[in-house]
Order: structure tokens, then sequence, then C-alpha cells
């Protein structure tokens, strides 16, 4: 699945794709990531299929964390598109790509992470493989958000 840079960043610009939005709390998701994020991957295939540009989040109503699926040309955010232009050539053709997305501020200094799964053909075609990634991807993040609440609560200084 191949998009030209600019056809893209035009297609984005214009919110021409498909949204699919999840709730769930911070214990839920951190007791059952993968069952959680199973329908985000289900439609981000589902889209693949349809040659549609995609974009799953799972929002977590408890906290400032969003964990999403994105389908794009590099390893930006899908509203930092504008910056695409400026780096990649807009007339080049580029293979989308599922990224995996976490954005709060407890996650890094930048508040964001992003890692690419599989090209979108290879997500579709190797499902249990491009699962695992993301299972693994999620493990990791949690384990960081665990981290930064034990650090956050061994330094936080209690008032009186």
């Amino acid at each position: 699945m191949k998009r030209e840079i600019q056809t893209f960043i035009d297609a984005v610009a214009a919110d021409e794709i498909q949204h699919f939005t999840a709730d769930t709390t911070e214990k839920k998701f951190f007791a059952d990531p993968d069952g959680l994020m199973a329908p985000l991957a289900a439609f981000v295939r589902q889209q693949i299929g349809a040659d549609q540009l995609a974009q799953a989040e799972l929002k977590l109503t408890d906290t400032d964390v969003s964990v999403r699926l994105e389908l794009s040309v590099i390893n930006l955010p899908l509203q930092d598109t504008k910056t695409i232009g400026k780096i990649m050539e807009t007339d080049d053709t580029a293979e989308l790509n599922v990224y995996a997305v976490i954005e709060t501020p407890d996650i890094n200094v930048s508040g964001l992470r992003i890692d690419a799964l599989a090209p979108a053909t290879t997500y579709v075609d190797q499902a249990a493989v491009a699962d695992a990634s993301l299972h693994d991807w999620l493990n990791l993040q949690i384990e960081k958000l665990q981290a930064a609440a034990t650090n956050k609560e061994e330094t936080d200084v209690k008032k009186k």
C-alpha cells in the first residue's frame, strides 16, 4: 500500500481518514492491553483492505493517555503532517506503515512515543506477527507508565 507523499499530506489535511475511537480506564488498559487494542487493530486492517487511511485511538478516560494505531508514510503523528513536506520529497511515493503511538506527559520528555509496527500490507498478511509486536510495544509502554507513577509517588513531597 503506497501513497504519493503530497497526496497523503493533502488527504490528512482534509481529514480523509477513517477514524475509530474507544474509551477505557487506566486500570482496564493495564490489565488487558491486547484485548482493548484488538478492535483497533481489526479496524486498521479493515481500512488497509479498503485502501483507506486510518487512525484508531484508545483514550484512557481517567488519565491523559492516548494510544493510537495510525497509517502513515513516516514516523510522525498524523497531526504533524505539515512537517512531512519539509523532510520528504513530496512528489515521491512511499509505503504506508502502521505506527503505534502513545501520548502522555509520563512516557518521556516529549510526551510522545511512536514506533513502526509493520508495513501496511505486512500488518494484514502477517497479522499474528504484527499483533505480537504490538503486544511487546504495549507492555513496554505500560512498564514505563508504571515506573513513572512509582517514581512520582516516591519523589513527591507530601504536604502537611
